[in-house]
């Protein structure tokens, strides 16, 4: 990885392991649980490997959680009748897990739908993006996909206007939430003068929660399909032009087209996995690689036309290669293929796993 956007990926030096391994069994039902959500898989493989005599349970439900996979494997198991192949103890810990991430989802997008009213109250074009729209789109309408805030995607020009509008909302701006006092504290000044250096996301705002499951809400806001300075970009004037309305939850919230929610999802891998700054703060993870795979496989005929049509406007091929070739090695998959990105794909372009994502 690197910071610089014209060269390959080079190994992070210094860096070391932070976890066990992602490997063997463990590793076999991870997979399947991450690419199929249970949505549309039958689990026999799977249900073999946990009923197995010496299974580490405990390994696989650590790996779940680090990977944000913990509510997709126990939707996984419950809907499937696995409960019992798991030790008892851990048994109610792992079905908390989706209550939780219902709960969870169910207040968050009646958030989000209060803030989209104050939003266009302003006159503002925007569009959520990731979890909050993906549930209905991407998972079948079930409660899988882990995510801890809610994310608004905006035009540059709208920060200020979104702000003011966000704080009329009972949104506090540059604080952040303390889990010991649940107290919003301010935020340190080097951490707002990284914001004022990289003008693509605007520091988090924040709303106290309900209740212990949603102590706080927290509004993450970009304005930019990748990050300040880089190489690629895509016209956010075009982006909020083919937003469309989903229904979510009962709820209506407008959303990216399906072409650019793909390409944010690759875009937003690639941030997060290639460039040396974001990766040490932290790092993709196995369920963002996931819906990748899952954001191509949903799209149409027409939907994937237009994808490589914009991959080819805004010069992309390398980025969607990394993303498409990590994830094409992680499935064993063709997508880089699938997209015409298969010569940037390379070795050296690729590096190695995405900060040691299975071990």
């Amino acid at each position: 990885m690197t910071t610089s956007s014209t060269h390959a990926p080079a190994p992070a030096a210094g860096r070391t392991t932070r976890h066990f391994p992602l490997e063997g069994d463990v590793r076999a039902v991870l997979l399947a649980v991450a690419e199929h959500q249970g949505l549309d898989h039958a689990p026999d493989g799977v249900a073999d490997l946990l009923r197995r005599p010496g299974f580490d349970h405990g390994r696989l439900i650590e790996h779940a959680l680090r990977h944000k996979l913990g509510a997709a494997l126990s939707d996984y198991v419950h809907r499937h009748g696995l409960r019992r192949s798991f030790p008892v103890q851990l048994r109610v810990p792992l079905l908390s897990f989706l209550q939780s991430a219902r709960h969870r989802e169910a207040v968050l997008t009646a958030e989000a739908a209060r803030v989209s009213q104050a939003v266009a109250a302003a006159g503002i074009d925007a569009a959520w993006t990731k979890g909050v729209v993906a549930r209905d789109r991407l998972y079948d309408g079930r409660a899988v996909r882990q995510f801890n805030d809610i994310d608004l995607m905006i035009r540059p020009e709208d920060r200020g206007r979104l702000s003011a509008a966000l704080l009329d909302a009972g949104y506090a701006a540059e604080r952040v939430w303390d889990s010991v006092s649940g107290r919003l504290l301010p935020r340190s000044r080097a951490e707002l003068r990284i914001y004022q250096l990289s003008p693509d996301h605007l520091p988090h705002f924040h709303r106290i929660g309900p209740d212990p499951v949603v102590p706080v809400f927290v509004l993450d806001v970009a304005n930019s399909l990748t990050w300040h300075g880089a190489e690629w970009q895509v016209p956010m004037d075009e982006v909020l032009a083919g937003r469309r309305s989903l229904t979510v939850g009962g709820v209506s919230l407008p959303a990216l087209s399906s072409a650019h929610s793909f390409l944010f999802v690759c875009l937003h891998l690639f941030r997060e996995g290639w460039v040396d700054r974001f990766a040490r703060l932290k790092g993709a993870n196995l369920s963002q690689v996931a819906e990748v795979l899952r954001e191509w496989r949903r799209l149409d005929a027409d939907e994937r036309a237009s994808v490589l049509d914009a991959v080819a406007a805004y010069g992309l091929a390398r980025p969607v290669a990394w993303a498409c070739g990590h994830t094409d090695r992680v499935f064993a998959t063709s997508l880089t293929e699938e997209l015409g990105v298969e010569e940037e794909a390379t070795a050296e372009w690729l590096g190695g796993s995405v900060d040691g994502l299975l071990g």
